[in-house]
């Protein structure tokens, strides 16, 4: 399994223990005082599905581009919703099924779109907002190297720490071992540990649920 680097996260330093060291198809979450530490490794081929869910991501700013575009007899294809070029999509531009740091660097805005919308931590009140988002590739020991995980690090802002948590992820892979992640959890205010699966047919899990 692949494993990725050092993460250093707004002051927070992950230890071993914590995903230090994160193997693939793996997340830990943190909950230290008002945050959640989040580091989760998901699949390149997770994301394949921006080219069919993109209307869906952004309906209304498509329907307005494509009714603007057939109001002035524009037939650009290089139209764009919001930051992501139409002409474009495929963020696995040679297609070998891996990320390379130019592809990352080309695409770093249109993942991050989607992990904030397909990730999430949310409370009573819904979801909690996901701050310093961090993206990179799972090292595998060659950093340059083209890698088939993501990286992805960043904090969820607590309104209480003691409210009830439900954690959710929408990105799987198309293999078969890319449709399950193990989850880790740790609340440091009592030290207590979770361990618990998500998978492409369960995709949420409650958070320390009352015994």
């Amino acid at each position: 399994a692949g494993i990725t680097t050092c993460i250093t996260l707004s002051g927070l330093t992950f230890s071993s223990v914590q995903a230090h060291m994160m193997v693939a198809q793996h997340g830990t979450i943190n909950l230290v005082d008002d945050g959640a530490f989040m580091v989760l490794s998901l699949p390149v081929s997770a994301f394949h599905f921006l080219d069919n869910s993109l209307t869906e991501l952004h309906g209304s700013d498509a329907a307005d581009l494509y009714d603007a575009d057939a109001a002035d007899g524009s037939d650009d294809v290089d139209k764009k919703i919001g930051n992501i070029s139409m002409s474009n999509l495929s963020i696995d531009q040679n297609n070998d099924g891996k990320l390379s740091s130019d592809e990352l660097q080309q695409h770093r805005q249109q993942i991050s779109r989607i992990i904030l919308q397909r990730v999430s931590l949310r409370d009573a009140t819904g979801p909690l907002p996901l701050q310093g988002l961090i993206i990179s590739l799972a090292s595998h020991g060659s950093p340059k190297q083209p890698s088939d995980q993501i990286i992805v690090m960043g904090r969820f802002k607590l309104n209480n720490s003691q409210d009830p948590l439900i954690f959710e992820n929408q990105l799987f892979g198309k293999s078969f071992s890319e449709q399950v992640i193990d989850m880790s959890v740790t609340r440091q205010e009592d030290k207590q540990k979770q361990v618990f699966q998500v998978s492409a047919n369960a995709p949420s899990h409650r958070l320390f649920p009352a015994k």
